[in-house]
This record gives C-alpha cells, sequence and structure tokens, in this order.
C-alpha cells in the first residue's frame, strides 16, 4: 500500500472508536485498493491515480462519520418532541421560580432595598437560571441519546407522544402556541399582583410616609387580603390548566368568565367599601377622603375595563370553538 494512502487511512480510523477501527481500516483498505486497480486498468498513472482515488473518497473526518457508530446529532428525530416538550415546562418554571424566590430573597435580606434594585436582581438571576435549565436539559438528552439504544428511544419519544384525536383540530383554530403563551404571561402576572399587597413603600421611595409599611391598609388582612390571595390561586389553577392540556376548552372559556365576573365584582365591592391603601399613604400622596371619591370612581372603572376585555376574549374562545364543531359534525 503507498504511504499516502496508508496515512490517509490512519486519519479516518483515528475518528472511530476502537473497537472499530481494525474492522474499518480492513475495508478502506480494499476499497481504495479496488478503486486504484480500475484507475491504473484506464492507463491512469500510479501517483496521479492514487491522489484521484483518496480526492473523491474526500475528508477523512466526514469519511469516518459515515462509518461511526455514534450518532451526529446532538438531541435525534427520536426524543427531540420529548426534549423540546420538557425544555418548554422547564424553562418557564426555572424562570417563574427564580423571579419568584430572587424578589422574596432581596425583600428578605435588604434592609432598604427599592423596588429598582429587586428587579435588576431577580431578572439578572432569571437568566443566569434559563441558562443553566436549558444546560441541563440539553445536556442529559444528549447522553441520553448516545447511551440509550435506538428502540428503547424510540419507545422513550413514542410514549412522551400525546395520541392525536379529532378535538386537536381545536388546537390549529384556535392555537395552542397563543394560549400557552396567554397562560404563561398571566402567571408571571398573578405572581406580580400577587406580591402587591407585601411590597414595602420603601421600594417606591416613600417609606417616610408610613415608617416602610406596605402600601395597603393591615386591616385588609382580617377579610379581604386572604380572599384576594384565593382568587388568585384560582387564577394559577386556571393557566395551569390551559398548559397541562395544550389547548382552550368550552369548559375553560365558561371557567375563566365566571372567574372575571366574580374577581370584578369582588374588586368593587373592596373599592367602593373599604379603605384599600394605607391611610398615611392615602393623605400623603393622593390626599384624598371619603367624601371625595374620583379615585374609587376611577378604580372601578379600570377593573370593568379589564374584566369587560377578558370577557370579550372569552366570547371569541367560544366562538372559534363552536363554529369548530359545527366544521367536525357537518
Amino acid at each position: 500500500m503507498a504511504t499516502l494512502t496508508r496515512r490517509y487511512i490512519d486519519q479516518v480510523v483515528a475518528h472511530v472508536p476502537d473497537g472499530q477501527r481494525e474492522d474499518l481500516s480492513r475495508e478502506l483498505d480494499a476499497l481504495t485498493s479496488d478503486m486504484l486497480q480500475e484507475r491504473l486498468a484506464s492507463g491512469a498513472e500510479e501517483v496521479t491515480a492514487e491522489r484521484e482515488v483518496l480526492e473523491e473518497l474526500g475528508d477523512p473526518a466526514r469519511l469516518a462519520a459515515r462509518y461511526r457508530e455514534a450518532p451526529n446529532h446532538l438531541i435525534g428525530p427520536e426524543v427531540f418532541p420529548l426534549y423540546t416538550r420538557l425544555l418548554r415546562w422547564v424553562l418557564v418554571l426555572a424562570l417563574l421560580v427564580s423571579l419568584l424566590a430572587n424578589a422574596i430573597v432581596y425583600s428578605a435580606t435588604v434592609p432598604d432595598g427599592h423596588l429598582g434594585g429587586m428587579i435588576g436582581q431577580a431578572v439578572g438571576e432569571a437568566v443566569v437560571a434559563l441558562f443553566v435549565a436549558f444546560g441541563a436539559v440539553t445536556g442529559f438528552f444528549a447522553v441520553f441519546e448516545r447511551v440509550v439504544p435506538s428502540p428503547d428511544r424510540g419507545r422513550a419519544g413514542r410514549s412522551a407522544a400525546r395520541q392525536w384525536s379529532v378535538e386537536d383540530l381545536e388546537v390549529e383554530v384556535v392555537n395552542a402556541r397563543d394560549a400557552r403563551s396567554e397562560a404563561i404571561s398571566s402567571l408571571v402576572f398573578l405572581g406580580i399582583v400577587a406580591l402587591v399587597p407585601l411590597v414595602p413603600t420603601t421600594f417606591l421611595y416613600v417609606g417616610h410616609l408610613n415608617g416602610g409599611g406596605s402600601f395597603v391598609s393591615q386591616a385588609l388582612w382580617d377579610f379581604w387580603l386572604p380572599a384576594y390571595y384565593v382568587l388568585i390561586l384560582l387564577g394559577v389553577a386556571q393557566s395551569v390548566w390551559t398548559l397541562v392540556r395544550g389547548r382552550v376548552t368550552r369548559v375553560q372559556v365558561v371557567a375563566r368568565a365566571m372567574l372575571d365576573v366574580v374577581a370584578a365584582v369582588f374588586f368593587t365591592v373592596l373599592v367602593l367599601t373599604q379603605q384599600v391603601l394605607d391611610p398615611a399613604i392615602d393623605s400623603g400622596i393622593l390626599q384624598t377622603s371619603r367624601g371625595a371619591d374620583w379615585v374609587d370612581v376611577l378604580y372601578v372603572a379600570v377593573i370593568w375595563l379589564v374584566a369587560l376585555w377578558d370577557l370579550y376574549v372569552c366570547v371569541k374562545y367560544w366562538r372559534t370553538l363552536r363554529s369548530q364543531d359545527a366544521l367536525i359534525t357537518t
């Protein structure tokens, strides 16, 4: 065998596991010998023929990839749907947990904290958490791709895939991606409003008004704030329901509309009958009294504008689902 061919084969087998090298070396030896003999039979010179054979075979690394038993992709098609599905859940969970945890840690450890500092710390740590979560999930599936045999990988991918049914036609109309995005946005919003009664006035640089207490009246903890958190938990359950189902159903639309009405009535009664803001904040910033209730009217208007907008979205979902029912049954 010519020295150039031997060097080429050595470079090819260097890119494959030890257990394959001997067999691959013999196979390439026979292959290059046959190709060389064909060119010599046609009248080519030996040196020229050898170079043509090696150039036809191409880059040793690329040729080795065709023989290597290990996959050339990071995440293969058998488990890629499972990978993307799990990745979406893990990233959303990592983002929510990181934002909430860092907001709590900041509030508990920084004596004179403020809103800007809390946002900066929470967002910065959340970015790190997203990268760590992405790397962990991707690394796990990369190892899984190379360690688990192909039949087992296929079974894992098939078991994670949801069976298709006629109901999935609703997903195409209602748009499952939009439904999930809206549910995630709702979870973030609910997490923020859950922190509102706990935010000290020092976060907005007005702590001198009530000694760094919260913005809301402490008297509301007797009933109104616990009920407020019950409504938030119901909203969280509804958003998680949408994420788990991956679609919007008629039952979810009805439940969402009912929750909108209950929440709007609750906040209306709260604003009209209770002192919502801490009295020191009310008199120090807004300078209102129970006789001057223009602020209450503004609150109620905003409450019902938000509720009516969400009810309008519910009506659109309902009409879309009814139209889809008509298409299926006709």
